[in-house]
């Protein structure tokens, strides 16, 4: 990515201290906060809803600018190899909200809550997607068999959507991972036998995998010197979903009074269109879509989608 070129000072307030740098990006915040140090100039990044801010005190300003102006120039036309990523700290709210949704269903499925039989309302029926009730693709992603099912689901889509988290942001990750997991659990419908029926994260859990695979893919790609190398992300993602999600004797989607089996093609679908979803963000994908003040938004569109899917399951 190439560096945003920093803003000239501030002449506001004569005892203010001046932004020097506006950016969307931590990373690239960051990058010219080191720059600063580097050359011995004290800086600070200012948050706000729109922005961040690269500050320094006034009598510093022209010097500043004038670093991170050469900065930039000595590195225009070149793209980063490596996206320099962001803090964790970025993606707490995305595995708070995924924790907090799987296991707030789990409880309700489980205490048959407003004497609903949760899993016959929003489990995965080929069947019934097939008839038109698209909502199951959504609602089956909530639903898990016992507690072992759940904290495997936990585990490991807290760290991959985490990690998705860090590329698109808490909110567009969350939405990103919950449309490919519902686009996977179409397909599957369409694809298995009538009687299939299935539930569980598992499938948006591979998606965020697939996700991150795809978009270092793509990622890597646009880089010349990288091309050669650019499938070792996706194809060690891929040995990734092999492992997960492919042994054992119990489904990570299923396993209740009914004999059960590992879903592998549920799985591969769910990395499959994970997949896609990341290199298309990472070939098309504005960076505007990532920018701090649009999270709030999509996260308010993942939480629509998720309750309007359940809201059409239990008010039927």
């Amino acid at each position: 990515m190439t560096a945003e070129a920093p803003s000239e000072a501030s002449a506001d307030d004569p005892l203010a201290p001046v932004a020097v740098a506006r950016t969307h990006k931590a990373g690239v915040a960051r990058e010219y906060g080191l720059v600063l140090a580097a050359v011995g100039i004290e800086c600070e990044i200012v948050h706000s809803p729109e922005e961040l801010a690269l500050v320094v005190a006034r009598e510093h300003a022209p010097r500043a600018n004038s670093e991170l102006r050469l900065y930039a120039e000595e590195n225009r036309g070149w793209r980063r190899a490596e996206e320099l990523p962001l803090a964790i700290s970025e993606s707490w709210p995305a595995v708070l909200a995924w924790c907090s949704a799987l296991m707030l269903h789990h409880v309700f499925s489980a205490q048959r809550v407003f004497g609903l039989d949760w899993w016959n309302r929003g489990g995965g029926r080929a069947a019934l997607v097939r008839d038109g009730e698209w909502w199951r693709t959504v609602t089956a992603l909530g639903l898990h068999a016992d507690g072992l099912h759940l904290l495997g689901n936990l585990v490991f889509g807290s760290l991959f959507i985490a990690l998705v988290a860090e590329i698109l942001g808490a909110g567009l990750g969350l939405l990103a991972v919950l449309c490919a997991g519902a686009l996977a659990n179409l397909a599957n419908s369409l694809l298995q036998e009538p009687s299939f029926r299935s539930i569980g994260a598992s499938t948006a859990v591979f998606a965020a995998l697939g996700l991150l695979g795809g978009h270092r893919w793509q990622q890597r790609a646009l880089v010349r010197r990288l091309r050669r190398s650019s499938w070792i992300p996706l194809v060690a993602a891929a040995f990734l979903l092999a492992y997960l999600g492919s042994g054992g004797t119990r489904e990570l989607g299923v396993e209740s009074s009914v004999a059960s089996r590992v879903d592998v093609l549920g799985h591969a679908l769910g990395f499959a269109s994970g997949a896609l979803v990341g290199a298309l963000h990472a070939r098309l994908g504005s960076k505007s879509l990532t920018a701090p003040r649009l999270q709030p938004w999509f996260a308010l569109a993942t939480a629509l989608l998720w309750c309007a899917a359940w809201y059409a399951a239990v008010g039927r």
